[in-house]
Protein backbone atom coordinates (compact mmCIF):
# COMPACT_ATOMS: atom_id res chain seq x y z
CA UNK A 1 0.00 0.00 0.00
CA UNK A 2 0.85 3.44 -0.83
CA UNK A 3 0.76 6.75 1.01
CA UNK A 4 1.95 8.72 -1.88
CA UNK A 5 -0.91 11.27 -3.20
CA UNK A 6 -1.47 12.69 -6.29
CA UNK A 7 -2.50 15.97 -5.08
CA UNK A 8 -0.05 19.31 -5.30
CA UNK A 9 2.66 19.24 -3.01
CA UNK A 10 1.74 23.03 -1.90
CA UNK A 11 -1.93 22.81 -1.05
CA UNK A 12 -4.33 24.18 1.82
CA UNK A 13 -5.68 20.69 3.54
CA UNK A 14 -8.64 20.88 6.22
CA UNK A 15 -11.34 18.36 7.12
CA UNK A 16 -14.92 19.48 7.50
CA UNK A 17 -15.35 20.65 11.28
CA UNK A 18 -16.95 18.90 13.88
CA UNK A 19 -20.17 19.42 16.11
CA UNK A 20 -17.86 19.99 19.10
CA UNK A 21 -14.89 22.40 17.44
CA UNK A 22 -14.71 25.64 18.59
CA UNK A 23 -11.23 26.95 16.72
CA UNK A 24 -10.02 26.83 13.86
CA UNK A 25 -6.26 26.46 13.89
CA UNK A 26 -4.24 27.19 10.59
CA UNK A 27 -0.46 25.67 10.60
CA UNK A 28 1.82 26.79 7.85
CA UNK A 29 4.62 23.80 7.39
CA UNK A 30 3.57 22.59 10.32
CA UNK A 31 4.09 25.60 12.44
CA UNK A 32 1.11 27.70 14.01
CA UNK A 33 0.25 30.52 12.60
CA UNK A 34 -3.19 31.31 13.67
CA UNK A 35 -6.44 30.10 16.34
CA UNK A 36 -9.27 31.57 14.85
CA UNK A 37 -13.14 30.83 16.05
CA UNK A 38 -14.44 28.03 14.48
CA UNK A 39 -17.44 30.65 12.89
CA UNK A 40 -14.34 31.99 11.04
CA UNK A 41 -13.50 28.92 9.77
CA UNK A 42 -14.50 30.22 6.14
CA UNK A 43 -12.42 33.11 6.52
CA UNK A 44 -9.61 30.83 7.55
CA UNK A 45 -10.01 28.78 4.74
CA UNK A 46 -9.90 31.98 2.61
CA UNK A 47 -7.19 33.69 3.97
CA UNK A 48 -4.85 30.12 3.80
CA UNK A 49 -5.63 29.99 -0.19
CA UNK A 50 -4.78 33.80 -0.52
CA UNK A 51 -1.63 33.05 1.31
CA UNK A 52 -0.74 29.78 -0.81
CA UNK A 53 -0.98 32.05 -4.07
CA UNK A 54 1.78 33.73 -2.75
CA UNK A 55 4.46 31.19 -0.90
CA UNK A 56 4.95 27.74 -1.67
CA UNK A 57 4.21 25.75 1.33
CA UNK A 58 2.15 23.16 3.22
CA UNK A 59 -1.02 25.14 4.79
CA UNK A 60 -3.39 22.91 7.09
CA UNK A 61 -6.70 24.46 8.68
CA UNK A 62 -7.67 21.95 11.36
CA UNK A 63 -10.91 22.79 13.23
CA UNK A 64 -10.26 21.47 16.90
CA UNK A 65 -12.41 20.93 20.19
CA UNK A 66 -11.01 23.17 23.33
CA UNK A 67 -9.27 20.37 24.62
CA UNK A 68 -7.22 20.15 21.77
CA UNK A 69 -6.27 23.53 21.52
CA UNK A 70 -5.74 23.89 25.28
CA UNK A 71 -3.27 20.72 24.85
CA UNK A 72 -1.72 22.09 22.02
CA UNK A 73 -1.04 25.22 23.92
CA UNK A 74 -0.08 23.44 26.62
CA UNK A 75 -2.48 25.18 28.62
CA UNK A 76 -3.71 23.06 31.95
CA UNK A 77 -6.85 23.40 34.06
CA UNK A 78 -6.37 24.37 37.38
CA UNK A 79 -6.68 21.83 40.51
CA UNK A 80 -9.50 23.34 41.59
CA UNK A 81 -11.97 25.48 40.05
CA UNK A 82 -12.56 28.96 41.18
CA UNK A 83 -16.29 29.49 42.81
CA UNK A 84 -19.02 31.07 40.74
CA UNK A 85 -21.32 33.81 42.37
CA UNK A 86 -25.10 32.96 42.66
CA UNK A 87 -26.04 35.38 39.38
CA UNK A 88 -23.63 33.67 37.44
CA UNK A 89 -24.50 30.09 38.55
CA UNK A 90 -27.86 30.82 38.00
CA UNK A 91 -27.51 32.11 34.23
CA UNK A 92 -25.56 29.05 33.72
CA UNK A 93 -28.82 27.03 35.27
CA UNK A 94 -31.25 29.00 32.85
CA UNK A 95 -29.21 28.49 30.10
CA UNK A 96 -29.01 24.76 30.17
CA UNK A 97 -32.64 24.24 31.00
CA UNK A 98 -33.21 26.17 27.73
CA UNK A 99 -30.77 23.94 25.92
CA UNK A 100 -32.42 20.74 27.92
CA UNK A 101 -35.89 22.06 27.01
CA UNK A 102 -35.78 23.93 23.14
CA UNK A 103 -32.75 22.31 21.54
CA UNK A 104 -33.05 19.93 18.68
CA UNK A 105 -29.69 18.39 18.90
CA UNK A 106 -30.09 15.37 20.99
CA UNK A 107 -26.21 15.73 21.85
CA UNK A 108 -26.56 19.01 22.91
CA UNK A 109 -29.28 18.17 25.43
CA UNK A 110 -27.80 15.23 26.85
CA UNK A 111 -24.88 17.22 27.32
CA UNK A 112 -26.65 20.13 29.80
CA UNK A 113 -28.38 17.28 31.37
CA UNK A 114 -24.94 16.13 32.55
CA UNK A 115 -23.82 19.47 33.23
CA UNK A 116 -27.07 20.20 35.14
CA UNK A 117 -26.57 17.00 37.11
CA UNK A 118 -22.64 17.40 38.08
CA UNK A 119 -23.90 21.11 39.21
CA UNK A 120 -26.43 19.07 41.88
CA UNK A 121 -29.50 20.41 40.19
CA UNK A 122 -30.88 17.40 38.60
CA UNK A 123 -30.15 13.95 41.01
CA UNK A 124 -29.34 11.14 39.11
Amino acid sequence: MTYASWEPRHRVTTIRPGKLDLFAVTFIDGRRATVDPILDYEAALTKAEAFLRDHRCQVKVLPMTGTEVRNLLGIGLPDHPEPIDAAVRQQIIDTLTQVVCESSDADARGDAVALLTAMGVFRP
